[in-house]
Order: C-alpha cells, then structure tokens, then sequence
C-alpha cells in the first residue's frame, strides 16, 4: 500500500479520476443538488472559466501556427504582388496623364512660331492656393535666365524672376507686380494687364490704358501685344469678364476691364520656358 502512495504519477491519475467522477455525479440531470455540491460548484467556477478560457486561448494559438498550409503562403504571396501590380498600374496611370499635358503643351508652343524652349515642372509655390509666384525644376543648367517667358498649354503663365544652377522662379501675370503688354484680339487695342489682388477665391487681371472710345466687350479675348522684350506675341492672356467706362460721374476711370486668366494658376504642374529664337522680337 506504501509504495501506491509513493507512486506519485498514479496517485495523481487516481485524483483525476475521482474529481472527474465527481464532477460527473455532480452535474448529473437525474438527481437534485445538494447545498454542499453547490458551494463547492460556486467556488469552482471561477477556477474553471478561467481555465476554459486559457485552454482556448492556447488551442487558438496553436490552430494558428500549425495552420499555415502551402495555400497559405500561396495567397500572401498572390496579395503582395497585387498590391506591387496596383501601385505600378497608379504609377503607369500618372506618367499616361503627364505624358498627355506635355503634348498638350508641346503642341501649344509650336503654334507660337519658331521659338527655341524648355520644359519644367513645377516644384514647390509660394505657400498659398494660387501660383502667384513658384519655383521649376531647371535654371542656368538648362539654359534659363531672368525675364525669360513662360508658358503653359492654356497660355501665358509669367516670366523668370531669379535663377539658380538647376531651378528658376516664376512671378506669374496674377501677381500684383507683374505687368504685360497686352491687346484685345479683336479690335486690335492695346493696354496694360496686371495681377489684381483680391480677398475672394479667384484670381483676375486688370487692364489699363485702352484708348479712348475702346470697343470693348465681355467675351474678348486678350493676348500678348509683342512690345516687349519678355514676352512673344500672339500668347492667350484671357477672357474679358467686365468692362468699365468713363462717364461723367467717373471721368478719370483708369482702369478698363476684369480679365479671367487663360491659365488655371491653382493647379499648375509643367510648364516651358521660351530661351530663344530667331524670330523673337527684341
């Protein structure tokens, strides 16, 4: 008998045995419950929800490490190469669009005559919504000086301000030092445009000096006069959106018109720099 109680991996199995037999009796329908069972139950089950959680706890674990199958790795592997697939394909999708808007542009510039240029993208603005002034990606390295032209494919963007080794600065025609020597297109005036500044979220021009008794009406459009050393003629400028006369109550009006710039200066991002030609006025 001594040696069953010295054999202690028996002794413990015996006491599996009957605590499951008693837990068995315990909880058997067919038989009512007495007060001690019951304590001893309440006392239990905190100790056995704990261990039911745990045991599940580690059952999930394992189900989880010893899970990963062939198929498995097959589909991590088939997501990571969709996600690489998707970003090529968004990658692919940008370099499409910009490849449209430097044809675009290209094919603009070509209409102007035979001008020698550069192409730029746009780097960085001046801290606000409209590119009033901002900075390209190409400067003396690409041959660009101060008061060079540029352009975009809707039309006239500005001029050079300052140039580094490998970027420029651009004040654009909406800045409120910029001046352009313009004429409306239909009748032939000449007159002044300059950037207006304004409160409100749209970006205008204003034209100055027109000739006594101008024609002018909304809907004209404005380009580059050519009397300028900057700026080749025949660039689209803008729309006429006003126009303003002088009375009798307003003789000295000197400003004629509001014109809405060709050039969408919230959302610039190439452009090209006009560096030389044969053909341009001096």
């Amino acid at each position: 008998m001594r040696k069953i109680f010295k054999n202690k991996p028996l002794m413990i199995m015996l006491a599996a045995v009957l605590l499951l037999g008693a837990l068995a009796f315990a909880t058997s329908a067919d038989r009512s419950v007495t007060w001690i069972e019951s304590a001893a139950g309440s006392v239990a089950q905190p100790v056995q929800t704990f261990a039911a959680k745990a045991s599940n706890a580690i059952i999930a674990f394992f189900q989880r490490v010893f899970k990963t199958t062939d198929a498995d790795k097959e589909l991590e592997q088939l997501k990571v190469r969709l996600a690489r697939f998707e970003a090529a394909e968004a990658e692919n999708e940008r370099l499409r669009a910009e490849n449209e808007r430097l044809k675009e542009l290209l094919n603009y510039v070509e209409t102007l005559g035979d001008y020698e240029y550069v192409t730029a993208s746009v780097i960085g603005n001046n801290q606000g919504v409209w590119f009033e002034t901002f900075t390209i990606n190409a400067g003396r390295n690409k041959g660009i000086e101060k008061d060079m032209c540029v352009i975009s494919s809707a039309g006239l963007v500005g001029r050079v301000s300052d140039v580094g080794a490998t970027w420029s600065k651009v004040t654009s025609i909406i800045d409120v030092s910029s001046e352009v020597s313009v004429m409306v297109e239909r009748t032939r005036d000449v007159g002044i445009a300059h950037g207006l500044f304004s409160a409100t979220d749209a970006r205008k021009i204003e034209l100055y000096y027109l000739p006594s008794g101008y024609d002018l009406v909304p809907g004209d459009i404005v380009v580059t006069s050519g009397m300028s050393d900057i700026f080749p003629k025949g660039i689209l400028v803008g729309t006429v959106s006003e126009v303003e006369r002088q009375t009798a109550d307003n003789p000295s009006l000197t400003r004629n018109a509001i014109i809405v710039p060709a050039v969408d200066f919230g959302h610039l991002e190439e452009v090209v720099v006009i560096v030389g030609s044969a053909g341009r006025e001096n």
